[in-house]
């Protein structure tokens, strides 16, 4: 996707078909989610300056909690 169609999505100029998106699936979202975590944790360990760390710090923490929101609704199908 370009940015002249991300215009056109965002300013509803496309076809019904077009605009039709189907969402991730859990499994999809989960997988998605500890990639992040872990892009998370390498960037940790790549910065140096004081407030390129602070920002890791920050992303790993926003990455565990989507992560474990996740699992915790990925185990609560499990038991249903």
């Amino acid at each position: 996707m370009d940015f002249a169609d991300l215009g056109r999505r965002l300013l509803g100029d496309c076809s019904e078909e077009e605009s039709t998106v189907t969402p991730p699936t859990l499994a999809d979202a989960l997988e998605e989610a500890r990639q992040e975590l872990l892009q998370a944790q390498r960037y940790y360990n790549q910065v140096t300056d004081d407030d390129l760390i602070e920002h890791a710090i920050y992303w790993i923490k926003a990455s565990e909690k989507r992560y474990t929101y996740l699992l915790r609704k990925a185990r609560n199908e499990d038991d249903q």
